[in-house]
């Protein structure tokens, strides 16, 4: 259902992308793409279908993630200090402030479990945009770590400038 009904189109600036909140578009159907595209929660959802296809072998789920973090690591800003990638694909269809923080660590084990598996390749930029997240966390993150915010904003149904449990 998550690969047949929930990714964006091809015509999206992040093409085939988990819609990781479908909260618009038809119920038990199709995923409109202007439903709220929170990337840590995109990683959480790819980690699990990773895992799945481990005790499967299905390709398809295995394939959809390698493609879920190379589109990851192409929107990878590198830039020294900044969140590596915004809270979400789409901000413009959300209410609340679009700020990426302890959320990285889920794209981080995201990456880590797709480079164990092999399927990250050399120039597809997996590698660097784990880096690039792990520079951010160690530099700007674990430097506040005692902030509320800073393992917050996980939760995909209000801005969650708190501690989060998960996150954490």
């Amino acid at each position: 259902y998550l690969l047949d009904s929930c990714q964006t189109g091809p015509e999206h600036a992040w093409p085939g992308l988990l819609v990781s909140v479908p909260n618009r578009g038809a119920v038990y159907g199709r995923c409109a793409p202007e439903g709220m595209i929170q990337l840590d929660i995109v990683a959480e959802v790819g980690l699990g279908l990773l895992r799945a296809h481990q005790l499967t072998g299905n390709e398809r789920w295995r394939d959809a993630c390698l493609h879920w973090g190379r589109l990851l690591a192409e929107h990878c800003d590198r830039t020294p200090g900044m969140p590596p990638w915004n809270r979400y694909a789409n901000p413009e269809v959300v209410d609340w402030q679009d700020h990426m923080t302890g959320g990285v660590a889920y794209l981080l084990t995201f990456f880590d479990e797709l480079i164990r598996l092999g399927l990250a390749r050399p120039g597809d930029g997996i590698a660097e945009a784990r880096e690039a997240g792990r520079a951010y966390l160690r530099d700007t993150l674990l430097p506040r770590w005692t902030v509320d915010d800073t393992w917050g904003r996980n939760y995909w149904d209000w801005p969650d400038p708190v501690q989060a449990e998960t996150t954490t």
